[in-house]
Order: structure tokens, then sequence, then C-alpha cells
């Protein structure tokens, strides 16, 4: 016989058609005959249960947050260690670069050795005027221009869409 026509025997003695299951057999009785008291104690275990759930889920994700702050502190600080060892650098290669510029001019002017020190801090910071003046020059230029860019357009679209704009109502026309 195969597996889906063979009849199977019910220990209570009934016989069960073909391609049907023996119904499982547990030591619970029917759900229609548990009493309301056992299924609401049963109902609070559960609600215990998952309240314990969350619990555990939300103090999981709350580690994760305390964990990423961690993280991004320890990120920040070694940032800040970075960049006070990078301008600890380049201020040395700075100072050896102007000493080594102040002991040229030392070198051409034997009789006065410490002229080569004002020279190269004249130099120095005459450069960095210089170079402060040309991109201040260039911001504010650039920043200018953009400004009256934005109210020309701004200007244009008045015309275009009431046949005016600011200034001509200005002028009271």
């Amino acid at each position: 016989m195969s597996p889906q026509t063979e009849t199977v025997n019910d220990p209570s003695g009934a016989t069960c058609g073909p391609g049907t299951r023996r119904p499982e057999q547990t030591d619970e009785p029917p759900r229609s005959h548990v009493p309301p008291s056992q299924s609401f104690h049963e109902a609070m275990e559960k609600l215990a249960e998952l309240k314990e759930y969350a619990a555990y889920y939300a103090a999981v994700r709350l580690d994760m947050i305390k964990v990423t702050i961690r993280n991004l502190g320890i990120m920040a600080g070694l940032g800040v260690v970075g960049l006070i060892a990078a301008g600890a650098m380049v201020v040395t290669a700075i100072v050896l670069l102007l000493e080594g510029i102040a002991g040229a001019f030392a070198q051409l002017i034997p009789k006065f050795p410490w002229l080569g020190d004002i020279i190269t801090g004249v130099l120095f910071l005459g450069v960095m005027a210089g170079g402060i003046v040309i991109v201040m020059k260039k911001l504010t230029g650039t920043f200018r221009s953009q400004t009256v860019k934005k109210y020309e357009d701004r200007q244009r679209s008045e015309r275009q869409q009431f046949g005016h704009d600011v200034h001509d109502r200005a002028k009271g026309q």
C-alpha cells in the first residue's frame, strides 16, 4: 500500500480514512475545556515573557548607542591628537626652513650675522601679509559677484513675472 492510501488504526479502535493522520495525543485538555482563570494566568505569563524580551531588546539597543557614542568620542580624540601632531610638524618644518634661510643670509653678511634673522623674519611676514591680502580680495570679489548675480537674476525674474522690478517700483513707475 502507498502511504496515501494506507489506513491508520486509532488506539481507541476507530479507523481513519485514507490520507488522514492520527490526531496528536497530548496531556492537555482541548482549549474549549480550559477554565478562564488558567487562560488568564497563561496570558499573563506570556505577557511577562514578552515584557522581558522587549526590555532585553531595549537594553541591547541602548548599549549599541552607547558603544557608538563612545567610539565617536575616541575617534574625535584621536583626530584632535592627530591635528595637534600635524600642526607641530608643520611648525617645526617652517622653523627649520626659516632658520636655514636666516643662516644663509648670515653667511652673506658675516660682519652682522643677526641681520639674517631680521631679513628672514621681515620677508616671511611680508609674504604672509601679501598672501592674506590676495586671498581676501579674491574671496570678497567672489562673494560680491555672486551676490550681484543673485539679485540681477531675481530682478530679471520679477520683470518676467510682474512686468517690472523692485527698482522700477522704487522710482514710482
